[in-house]
């Protein structure tokens, strides 16, 4: 009777990691020519609170529903939100405002592709993006300034899209989704008018 419920706790475990192996990576340009405007009640929302927003197209779900990622910015930072349906939920907070994230002056979304987790049915499970800033105590010797950056990691759950940590590296921003580490903060979640 014991080997029979360890081998059915091993074909459990067996296929937990064989369902996350399948999970594939999309890449996602968060620069022009792949990001525009978005239609006018998303580009009317941002505009309204004095930002600007650039919609980067690819192709996953998320509770069912397409999903739109933006490259949101003000004067001197940007941050990605991403929706689904009527739902927006924002990294602003976790890239601009939560003191342990940060690590520069000016954050902004690098020039670095997006990496999204999609399983194989096209739902989205997580996604890693770079962040850039100007060092807080390294100039260059020419007047110029440092950058530095980090990887954002976010996981996509049945609450919501949740802030899973920072990382270094992409090995270590992986390792963040792969393991599917628990949620530190929700994103800030707004419904679109």
């Amino acid at each position: 009777m014991r080997f029979a419920h360890f081998l059915l706790l091993a074909w459990f475990m067996f296929a937990a990691c064989s369902v996350h192996a399948k999970e594939s990576s999309v890449y996602v340009s968060l620069s022009a020519p792949f990001c525009m405007t978005p239609p006018h009640p998303v580009a009317s929302f941002y505009h309204a609170r004095s930002l600007e927003v650039a919609e980067c197209r690819f192709r996953a779900r998320f509770r069912s529903l397409p999903l739109h990622l933006y490259v949101v910015s003000s004067d001197e930072r940007s941050w990605i939100d991403l929706r689904a349906g009527k739902t927006i939920w924002s990294s602003e907070d976790e890239v601009v405002y939560e003191k342990e994230n940060q690590f520069g002056h000016f954050p902004n979304v690098g020039k670095a592709p997006a990496e999204i987790w999609i399983n194989p049915h096209g739902v989205a499970s997580g996604m890693i993006f770079r962040v850039t800033a100007q060092s807080p105590d390294a100039t260059l010797s020419a007047g110029g300034v440092s950058n530095i950056s980090r990887l954002f990691v976010l996981g996509f759950r049945e609450s919501g899209i949740c802030f899973l940590g920072l990382a270094r590296s992409n090995q270590a921003a992986r390792g963040l989704l792969a393991k599917r580490t628990s949620c530190k903060r929700m994103l800030k979640e707004e419904l679109l008018q």
